[in-house]
């Protein structure tokens, strides 16, 4: 009888540290899984260390993917962050390489916002947000981002690293950035993202 007793401890003992040995099993790190067409412009991009930076931020919330997609959107904006998939889709069709590293520079600034993001779709889908302030406060984190991303490619077009056509254009102030997305139909995409939220 001790016998069977001490083997059910023993065997109590050990089921009682499973879960210690499964929860000190360290996670995967997070990486970029990057389309083989885009792999040199990655290079490129992480010779510059504030990008670096930003990637090593980014992949804290889990892996990222950088795929090629010719859609309405990319055709129409050069690229878009899936905040859901955590995908940088970017456009190929007539597509040189500097267009391709803005387009990833300013994508990867969307990425490193996205829990401002979701937090604004989940406002959405609450009814905490109406339609105008929900756009009007998605265009205000892209232009933040598209200030920051500029400064980043001008560097890297200084160094000699990035093509030139790498050069991020922006606007002098939010309200005419905001009047741009307006006219260009980017806003109206928020407007049908903030429809598909709620």
């Amino acid at each position: 009888m001790n016998y069977f007793i001490r083997n059910i401890t023993v065997l109590l003992i050990f089921i009682s540290t499973l879960p210690f040995f499964v929860s000190a099993e360290q996670p995967r790190e997070a990486i970029i899984n990057c389309a083989p067409q885009f792999q040199n412009c990655m290079e490129k991009i992480l010779k510059i260390p504030e990008l670096k930076q930003l990637l090593t931020f980014i992949k804290k919330d889990g892996a990222i993917h950088i795929l090629p997609k010719h859609s309405e959107l990319t055709k129409q904006f050069g690229a878009f962050w899936d905040p859901d998939r955590r995908i940088i889709y970017v456009d190929i069709i007539d597509k040189n390489e500097g267009l391709t590293i803005g387009s990833i520079i300013f994508e990867l600034h969307n990425a490193s916002v996205n829990a401002q993001i979701i937090h604004l779709n989940k406002l959405a889908s609450q009814g905490k947000i109406n339609k105008e302030n929900y756009i009007e406060s998605m265009e205000h984190i892209e232009y933040i981002n598209s200030i920051n991303a500029s400064k980043i490619a001008s560097k890297g077009i200084k160094k000699g690293i990035f093509p030139k056509e790498a050069f991020l254009p922006t606007y002098s102030s939010f309200r005419e950035h905001f009047q741009a997305q307006i006219n260009s139909g980017h806003s109206a995409c928020f407007g049908r993202n903030f429809e598909l939220c709620r």
